[in-house]
């Protein structure tokens, strides 16, 4: 190639490296919706499982009071029945030994009826983190409706500037030698769409490592392509402002 086919070949690079980094730039944005479209899901589905737990925390509450409750109803029916039993006994020491038994029934109702107002109490609490739970779920999923539209949103509009620029990047293709453009494609894959940086200083600002005199001279002359020896990136200068 001559000096001004290579010039040539860098001015119609630098243009495509500015389509191609910002179509990586949106592909990795691109990427990042579907990960926050599952971490919202995730945490809703966390919240289900809250609303769940606190479902079957009521229900296991409910059920062990009641069957307190029918335990009680037992201790009471047992109590009548040995209180009736007393007026018909005809010893002393039946009717104390009735009386002992009575006496310890009412003891186990009284522990009953402290276990029953004891759970009661912890139905209510269960109910109202229920209740909580059921309207945090109920927000949750209308920000979570909202927001997974917003994702759907941004991910059609990133897909359609990222045809835009692809078919801006068609048009410019044929001004790139093939040779050229297979060496600055191979390069745009490995470095994630950055295959084209200019010189800064004595510097690549593709990897900041600084670049013999030498290579920064061949740069200049645009006689051939010069990769940087560190990252392998094509090297360019920069036109001076108003050039």
């Amino acid at each position: 190639m001559t000096t001004v086919a290579i010039a040539d070949q860098l001015k119609a690079l630098i243009e495509l490296q500015k389509l191609d980094g910002e179509i990586y730039r949106l592909r990795r944005d691109l990427a990042t919706q579907p990960v926050q479209a599952a971490q919202l899901k995730d945490e809703q589905a966390k919240r289900t499982l809250g609303l769940q737990t606190a479902e079957a925390r009521t229900k296991s509450l409910e059920l062990k009071r009641n069957q307190l409750e029918a335990e009680l109803g037992s201790k009471e029916q047992q109590i009548k029945k040995l209180q009736t039993q007393t007026y018909q006994v005809k010893t002393n020491r039946e009717y104390s030994a009735l009386q002992l038994e009575v006496e310890g029934l009412k003891a186990d109702k009284s522990v009953f009826e402290e276990e029953i107002l004891k759970l009661m109490e912890e139905v209510e609490q269960a109910k109202a983190q229920t209740v909580s739970e059921k309207e945090q779920l109920k927000v949750q999923e209308g920000e979570l409706k909202s927001r997974l539209d917003q994702i759907d949103q941004e991910s059609r509009k990133i897909k359609n500037a990222i045809e835009q620029l692809q078919a801006a990047r068609a048009a410019l293709v044929p001004k790139v030698d093939p040779k050229v453009l297979k060496q600055y494609e191979r390069i745009l894959e490995r470095k994630e769409g950055s295959a084209l940086v200019p010189v800064r200083g004595n510097s690549c600002s593709g990897c900041n490592m600084l670049l013999p005199p030498q290579a920064i001279n061949e740069v200049m002359m645009n006689t051939r392509l010069i990769p940087c020896e560190s990252c392998a990136r094509i090297l360019y200068i920069e036109p001076e402002a108003g050039s």
